[in-house]
């Protein structure tokens, strides 16, 4: 999904600080005068991009996001706990063979295990200095 975005800093040779633009009904093009720009969210949203373009902070540039691997890993940091619920549930009831009560009570403890590697991978995410954009054009 391409986006606009204003350059506001460059951080090193090749990589930006932008600030995205909210896409809104209007367009944006109105300046904020019009009844959907009142909807605009009020906090600057702020992103790394790789500039291979040159463009220096000011700049109104368009940006696209520079890969896929942030859409597995939401996944995977969602599915993980669901995962532990579910071969917890699994393992009370057929392994330990447990009643229903005392198996929802080892489905709690696979979701508190799935949450573990769900957290540290977030964490992982969340650190993780690799540019999130690509500056594609500037556009004025």
């Amino acid at each position: 999904m391409v986006q606009n975005a204003i350059v506001k800093k460059i951080v090193r040779e090749g990589m930006a600080e932008v600030s995205l633009l909210r896409q809104m009904e209007c367009g944006l093009h109105c300046d904020g005068a019009c009844a959907g720009c009142s909807a605009k969210p009020p906090q600057e949203i702020l992103a790394l991009a790789s500039n291979g373009i040159g463009a220096k902070p000011g700049d109104f540039v368009e940006v696209a996001p520079s890969g896929g691997h942030n859409i597995s890993a939401s996944v995977a940091v969602f599915l993980l706990p669901c995962v532990g619920l579910g071969l917890g549930y699994a393992l009370g009831l057929y392994v330990l063979r447990m009643g229903e009560m005392a198996s929802l009570l080892t489905a709690l403890l696979g979701l508190a295990a799935g949450f573990f590697p769900a957290v540290l991978m977030n964490r992982a995410i969340t650190r993780s200095s690799a540019p999130e954009f690509a500056i594609l054009k500037q556009l004025r």
